[in-house]
């Protein structure tokens, strides 16, 4: 199974920062990629002065089928309810089913999601942990539009071999990476 792998080359990162960025990064990627429904056998993270890197093994290469059940307004409900949960739900009210509960009937909508390549859902997965990084402190830098411990000079990505494209503004996205200097 596919495997992926995150490194974010930076200027030095504090050293008082540095074990618990690598804490966080595995944290927050656990936490999205179990929200997003994905599996994965495991996930390490990894700090030097001067990168922070996520290896993910065993990521399913097409995200599954899923469906979402959203009980609505009882039958019989005020016309304004009803409109706001079909709005809210994005169905029509022939796309509802009407399931008596116990405590009354009432208006179910079932959501249906299709799956994908999971190489489809990894730039979104990357911007969202660049973005809502738990720095105690960061700072602005002119090539990305988010904040950052420090300026950041390059990130990898790849998945099952493949470098994967990314929009980090101007901060260089490639799939080489460099050694110490």
């Amino acid at each position: 199974m596919p495997e992926l792998l995150l490194e974010l080359l930076t200027e030095e990162i504090p050293a008082r920062m540095q074990a618990r960025a690598a804490e966080d990064l595995l944290r927050l990627a656990r936490d999205r990629l179990t929200a997003a429904g994905l599996t994965f056998d495991e996930a390490r993270s990894f700090v030097t002065p001067r990168r922070l890197v996520l290896v993910v093994s065993n990521v399913p290469a097409a995200t599954a089928d899923t469906a979402e059940e959203k009980r609505g307004p009882r039958i019989g409900a005020p016309q304004n309810a009803i409109d706001g949960f079909l709005k809210s739900a994005g169905v029509t009210l022939a796309d509802c089913e009407q399931r008596d509960t116990g405590k009354g009937v009432f208006y179910f909508a079932v959501i249906r999601k299709q799956g994908g390549p999971t190489a489809d859902f990894f730039p979104g997965f990357v911007q969202s942990l660049l973005t809502e990084f738990p720095w105690p402190k960061s700072m602005r830098f002119p090539a990305a539009p988010f904040r950052w411990v420090r300026p950041l000079t390059s990130v990898l990505c790849r998945f099952d071999g493949a470098t994967l494209a990314l929009d980090l503004g101007a901060v260089p996205v490639g799939g080489e990476t460099r050694g110490h200097r």
